[in-house]
């Protein structure tokens, strides 16, 4: 992402927080709250463990980290209004104005057993972020990221209303970059669809997949990738 392409999403970003709505990247809180609650999940224990939370926009899932036990919470977003805010509200939680692109920023928030990366990738240039993100796991911690997936109808069009500043990608291309990083011990992933009826909740998840499926066209991708080093996985 370059400095204009930040400086664009920071001023789009401040708009909706502007709004005092209670998400930022979702359509609606009941969207914004399944995702959460799906990320998690797939984040297995969280009692005990140091979380990072990058992208953490208003600090919900740092917040629901912290009342599960987590050991240390550290959450990073690129405004610096929404960090302020949480800094002062909630001390308890490190919170840092910072991109997950800056290698070096990165490096000086140590190591971590879970990186969350909530609809982040899809607004910075993903594969060098998770390349740097990778490099902050610790032995046997993980990844857990939620993302556009490209070969979805409507993520299309969201790609091509913003042009190049918003490049999501598939799960052939994850596949790719995955198999590109050091000490992977597994990985999957799962879809998330929208239930034409929304009543209880407005997504359905599919499985969890560790192989590309041709024609898989979710609107969500949620991916874990584990690395070495962790009985329990």
């Amino acid at each position: 992402m370059t400095a204009t392409q930040q400086e664009a999403w920071v001023d789009y970003y401040r708009g909706i927080y502007a709004a005092g709505n209670s998400w930022l990247d979702c359509s609606n809180p009941r969207v914004h709250e399944q995702t959460f609650g799906i990320a998690i999940e797939a984040a297995g224990p969280i009692c005990g463990k140091r979380i990072l939370d990058i992208g953490c926009g208003r600090g919900q899932v740092a917040l629901a980290t912290a009342a599960l036990q987590a050991s240390d919470v550290v959450a990073v977003d690129i405004m610096s209004e929404s960090i302020e805010a949480c800094r002062a509200r909630h001390p308890h939680i490190t919170w840092e104005v910072g991109s997950p692109e800056d290698a070096e920023f990165c490096q000086s928030l140590g190591q971590f057993d879970i990186v969350f990366i909530i609809e982040l990738l899809q607004l910075v240039d993903w594969r060098q972020a998770l390349h740097i993100l990778w490099d902050r796991v610790s032995p046997g911690g993980r990844i857990v990221a939620i993302v556009p997936n490209e070969d979805n109808p409507i993520v299309c069009r969201t790609i091509a209303r913003f042009g190049g500043a918003y490049v999501a990608p598939n799960p052939a291309g994850l596949m790719e970059l995955i198999e590109q990083l050091p000490d992977v011990d597994c990985w999957a992933y799962r879809g998330m669809d929208f239930q034409q009826d929304q009543r209880i909740v407005p997504y359905a998840t599919s499985p969890w997949m560790t192989s590309i499926i041709e024609g898989f066209s979710s609107n969500r991708l949620v991916v874990v990738i584990s690395k070495n080093g962790c009985g329990d996985q």
